[in-house]
């Protein structure tokens, strides 16, 4: 999920746990907490394009690394802040809103890698797009309760913290009640239509989740879909072959595992060739804009660029959002 959404959630849950003892500080630690495990964005840069994917929501993102990590933070806090409070409560006040952020973002497409360095295996429900409008009203309207509920008892706006975060789990839910009907249902359909396939990926397109992007695999193809939930019925259509190089084995196979097979490749014939990741949705609907995550390869040498996520997020593509969605 987004920086913003990390850090209004471990607001929540730090004034959940601490307001009644340390004050508007427990927000602001919650919501620092909650960012801790996007500090690998700096040391991405040390890394070549290929495996600065991999470096990102890895170790970083660890179950290992937040209870370690949440220990060390809280003795930290036990000592230097001068107060009563058991190392229990600092620990808590850590490792809850770190907590939260590993959890949202195994829904999202990227993939945790939860069980580093024992297991590179990255989690990834797929059922959250990485900044959802309505998540983010949520939790805002959450945030905005607490504030203009200030003076009242601590019980009172402790519940209303946890009603929020109730409606925030809630709404995770619904998405991957969304996703797994959805993709049930397009089963069906092809199964119906004789229409042979090997997988199926879902996901929702950004700041909604109601209209989603269905690939469909074959053989030798894709076949890419936004589908209105609303509306339930497909409102884009495209046909992308997978295509193939014998060049630049080695990055061409760590692109691949990153992508989980999700892939198409494009020769630009200007000695380059892309290959693109068809799992990230867009606003954008035809290819190759609508591509999120590319990589560009160099023919002769095989140095590899990454281009610049891309979600196709501009006021025209909105209000055709607004249109597919009702």
């Amino acid at each position: 999920m987004d920086s913003l959404t990390h850090a209004l959630t471990g607001a929540i849950i730090g004034h959940a746990l601490g307001d009644n003892k340390i004050g508007p500080k427990a927000m602001i630690l919650g919501a620092v907490a909650a960012n801790i495990p996007d500090f690998d964005v700096a040391f991405t840069r040390f890394f070549d394009p290929v495996e600065a994917m991999f470096v990102h929501r890895g170790f970083s993102h660890s179950l290992l690394l937040m209870v370690s990590g949440s220990i060390l933070l809280a003795f930290f806090l036990k000592r230097f802040a001068r107060t009563q409070y058991s190392f229990g409560f600092w620990w808590l006040m850590v490792l809850l809103p770190w907590l939260s952020h590993l959890t949202m973002d195994i829904f999202n497409t990227y993939g945790t890698a939860l069980f580093e360095p024992f297991s590179s295996f990255r989690v990834s429900f797929d059922s959250m797009a990485i900044i959802d409008v309505n998540l983010l009203f949520i939790l805002a309207l959450t945030i905005l309760a607490l504030f203009f509920f200030r003076k009242k008892q601590y019980r009172f706006k402790q519940l209303v913290g946890i009603l929020g975060l109730v409606m925030v789990t809630l709404y995770f839910a619904l998405n991957v009640f969304i996703k797994l009907s959805l993709e049930r249902e397009v089963k069906e359909r092809l199964t119906a239509s004789d229409i042979a396939f090997t997988r199926i990926h879902s996901t929702p397109l950004p700041l909604t989740n109601l209209v989603w992007m269905v690939v469909v695999e074959d053989s030798a193809s894709f076949r890419v879909t936004q589908v209105s939930i609303l509306k339930k019925q497909i409102v884009s259509h495209t046909l992308l072959l997978r295509g193939n190089v014998d060049k630049c084995s080695d990055p061409i196979k760590r692109i691949k595992e990153f992508t989980k097979g999700y892939y198409t490749i494009d020769i630009d014939g200007r000695g380059y060739f892309y290959v693109n990741d068809l799992r990230f949705s867009s606003l954008e609907s035809l290819y190759p804009a609508a591509y999120v995550v590319r990589f560009k390869v160099d023919e002769t040498t095989c140095k590899v660029q990454r281009t610049h996520p891309k979600r196709g997020i501009t006021p025209g593509n909105i209000f055709d959002l607004m249109r597919k969605v009702f």
